[in-house]
């Protein structure tokens, strides 16, 4: 039996709007347009390729067709997500508590801990998810955002950064290109790490490797940077190449006693593979590389639950790849400077993020959305109800 959504009809407050960490979903109360999918993977789900429900919600994010727009902006912290809302059209902000979702847009929560919200800004559709930390959280939203959304995707990410050059705390970096950091776990295998014995590491290459970098769209980061430097000032708006490491700690040179993690020198060697990396974070790779391995057409939502023995769960004859169908970009506040050790205020969080956030979606407005592969964008959705 498919598991019942639960509506929340009361108001309340939010969480801490700035924790660092993800506040676990099950404090929240929201406005009475949210949905809560409270056990989701109770319901009746088809297809192991690419699970969905009766409903066409995807396992993780839990959306639906109908429940994102063409244009998203990502984040990781939900309060974020609250913040940005408040930008959109037809919020009452007399009315509306600051940590509160406002009750005119459309909300959705998965047991997942994504949390989706949708509206229009300057009357066009947009959506904001919170996706928590990492590049699987990253790869889970956008490979469930593009199954249910119809033709081209903008995505943009707002997120925080350390940083490895000049840009201080309170800074805004716009990375035209990022690459992958990775614990190589062999490198440390087959070592007692309770003694003082030196790591053979003669036949187990480095303890981190390094990827390509994988390019933003040079559209999306020429916009941000021009729209942000006209808010913040041109001294505050750095661009340049992004790490993004596969730990908090280890793959971003935090030194801990408890572990052994051979990353002193990880900076150096960061700078050596590309000089102009700037920041460190933990989720841009995947989008920009997901970005540019998109194909031209949502082919998972059009056949879901199919059942021919087509693993990838495509309909026979549809369309092969043109182009790309996604389209993305990031910037990020720059939270702690890894040179100098400073870690950004609170009032600085309060003051920079909203306006970073309006930044964001005014060059979503302003950026086209390319139609050229034939898909019509979504025509209609929870930005209509």
């Amino acid at each position: 039996m498919r598991q019942s959504q639960e509506q929340h009809s009361s108001s309340s407050t939010f969480p801490s709007t700035h924790s660092f960490f993800l506040i676990p979903f099950s404090f929240f109360i929201f406005s009475n347009r949210h949905t809560h999918i409270k056990q989701l993977f109770n319901m009746s789900m088809t297809n192991a390729n690419f699970p969905m429900d009766a409903e066409g919600r995807t396992y993780h994010v839990g959306v639906k067709h109908g429940e994102l727009a063409n244009r998203i902006v990502t984040v990781g912290d939900p309060a974020r997500a609250i913040i940005l809302s408040r930008s959109l059209d037809g919020v009452d902000l007399e009315n509306t508590p600051a940590k509160t979702i406002p009750a005119n847009l459309f909300s959705l929560s998965s047991h997942r801990g994504f949390l989706t919200i949708t509206g229009t800004y300057k009357g066009v559709p947009v959506s904001i998810v919170a996706i928590g930390m990492g590049i699987s959280m990253m790869d889970f939203f956008v490979r469930e955002c593009r199954a249910v959304v119809d033709g081209p995707m903008i995505i943009i990410r707002l997120g925080s950064c350390g940083s490895l050059s000049n840009a201080a705390v309170g800074d805004v970096c716009v990375p035209s290109g990022s690459y992958l950091v990775q614990r190589n776990v062999n490198y440390f295998a087959d070592h007692d790490h309770s003694s003082d014995e030196e790591i053979d590491s003669s036949d187990k290459g480095t303890p981190y490797s390094f990827s390509k970098v994988f390019k933003a769209d040079p559209e999306i980061t020429r916009t941000l940077v021009k729209n942000l430097k006209a808010q913040l000032g041109e001294n505050h708006i750095w661009s340049g190449i992004n790490a993004t490491a596969d730990s908090f700690y280890s793959s971003q040179g935090r030194q801990d006693e408890n572990f052994v993690d051979v990353n002193q020198t990880l900076f150096e060697e960061l700078l050596k593979h590309e000089p102009n990396t700037m920041t460190l974070e933990m989720e841009t790779f995947v989008l920009y590389h997901l970005a540019k391995t998109s194909t031209s057409a949502p082919l998972i939502r059009m056949n879901k639950s199919n059942g021919n023995g087509n693993s990838n769960g495509m309909e026979n004859g549809s369309k092969k790849k043109k182009s790309n169908s996604i389209r993305a970009g990031a910037c990020m506040m720059v939270f702690a400077q890894r040179i100098t050790n400073d870690f950004i205020t609170k009032e600085d969080i309060a003051r920079v993020e909203p306006m970073v956030g309006k930044v964001i979606f005014d060059s979503l407005v302003e950026l086209p959305l390319d139609s050229n592969d034939g898909l019509r964008p979504n025509a209609d959705g929870a930005w209509e109800k």
